[in-house]
């Protein structure tokens, strides 16, 4: 299909073209059979390809394949393509949105290739979305931003390596990418494009739940990437266990994202997954100084003080968020307490596990920095634990974490005050505690 064709099919069909879904048309003939080139078509096999446009890649597809399953997210570009190929017996069209197809469709795609022009607008969702399918395609040959191919193809050091590289070739190893210029698409893109050939790999670096734990580790060390990756990974995983996995795959403690390579991401996601669960505290003094480490049941047998956050979320509306604590806590399980309450692990500070608690808890992620209100010192009250309390505002809705919370729910201070007047057993010890502190300071208002 010629670029005077395109444009007179798109005259006749009086269709202009949408910017937000990245429509740029790839009408080179000498690209598009480098393309099939590269995806290694025989007669037998499926193809998928997202984003047909008007169908010139289409028409070099169907003229090898078995069988094409073509998906277009534009109507007007689903009728003309629905008239062009009617007499094709090996293609599937489907007007839908790809991404939310592939969502939604969890389909075997292991014995397809994905050959296609891909929408620069979900170019990277889409091919994330397809690496990470339980049995996804053999090859995935496709056209998209230079600089999104770049980081696809990117290794270790390299200034484009990052999440998109390490998520993709988890399960996908590139063989090379080439350069398309601008004037063989219709309209030219503004940006820079090249074709990636993507294969799987025969033999998963890693299956079932690693996966989702190799993707946090990923995301969270690429978070803040200037900044050691040890130090990141901390607001998900204590230091021992981390310091401990960096060593098993001989990672410095002074490395940065970048700079481990995937290999050392899987061991890293390997590591932490294979040792023991066991919280692992900083045992304290009577002054909060550290004098040693024990396993969290160590230090509960053994009334051993040591630390712990509790976090107090008001909304504008100035009431306070209570959780119920879950029947299955080892300890006053199904009483009322603080937003969000957790130990201090070994090598955490204060200030970290209280954003840590909240994110685990009760799903959020402050957008104000936490407000420390009052430390209060070991005692039996406190569970032999040295208590820093925070304050900060949100409003919900919270993702409550069914292994820590039965329930929770929204009170005023008058409320919680009068409850605890006549019910106090209701509540755990710690937050009785720091209510009755706080009232006393005249905070929280009522």
């Amino acid at each position: 299909m010629k670029l005077s064709e395109i444009k007179r099919v798109l005259a006749e069909e009086k269709i202009r073209l949408t910017k937000s879904l990245g429509q740029n048309f790839l009408h080179d003939a000498n690209q598009l059979r480098r393309m099939m080139a590269a995806a290694q078509l025989t007669p037998g096999e499926r193809v998928l390809e997202i984003g047909p446009g008007l169908g010139p890649l289409t028409e070099f597809l169907l003229g090898t394949a078995r069988e094409v399953l073509a998906i277009e997210k534009d109507r007007r570009l689903v009728e003309f393509l629905r008239r062009r190929f009617d007499s094709a017996t090996n293609l599937t069209l489907l007007h839908d949105d790809a991404l939310e197809f592939l969502r939604r469709e969890r389909r075997d795609w292991s014995q397809w290739k994905v050959v296609a022009n891909l929408p620069y607008s979900v170019a990277s969702p889409v091919l994330v979305e397809l690496a990470e399918a339980e049995r996804g395609p053999r090859r995935l040959v496709v056209t998209l931003q230079l600089e999104v191919a770049k980081r696809l193809a990117a290794r270790a050091g390299a200034k484009d390596y990052g999440v998109l590289s390490l998520l993709v070739q988890l399960n996908y190893e590139p063989l090379g990418l080439f350069k398309i210029p601008a004037g063989c698409f219709f309209p030219e893109p503004g940006v820079d494009s090249a074709c990636v050939v993507l294969e799987r790999r025969e033999a998963p670096l890693l299956t079932g739940e690693l996966r989702s734990t190799f993707e946090k580790v990923v995301k969270r060390a690429f978070s803040q990437r200037r900044k050691m990756m040890l130090k990141v990974l901390k607001t998900d995983w204590p230091a021992n266990r981390l310091e401990a996995a960096f060593a098993r795959v001989m990672l410095a403690p002074q490395a940065r994202a970048e700079t481990a390579s995937l290999n050392q991401f899987v061991g890293l996601t390997q590591c932490l997954a294979e040792m023991p669960k066991e919280e692992i505290f900083d045992v304290v003094n009577e002054r909060d100084e550290v004098i040693g480490q024990k396993p969290r049941r160590e230090v509960h047998r053994l009334g051993l003080l040591h630390r712990a956050t509790h976090v107090l979320v008001f909304n504008a509306r100035g009431q306070i968020f209570l959780q119920k604590r879950s029947q299955k806590k080892d300890r006053q399980p199904g009483l009322w307490d603080s937003s969000a309450s957790g130990h201090v692990d070994a090598g955490e500070d204060y200030d970290a596990c209280a954003v840590r608690e909240l994110r685990e808890e009760i799903g959020l992620e402050p957008k104000a920095p936490l407000q420390r209100l009052r430390k209060f010192p070991a005692s039996a009250d406190t569970g032999q634990e040295h208590v820093w309390v925070y304050r900060v505002p949100a409003e919900g809705p919270f993702r409550l974490d069914p292994e820590e919370i039965e329930r929770g729910g929204w009170f005023a201070p008058a409320e919680v005050t009068r409850w605890i007047a006549e019910r106090p057993q209701d509540f755990a010890s710690a937050f009785l505690l720091i209510w009755k502190s706080l009232r006393q300071q005249g905070m929280p208002n009522e």
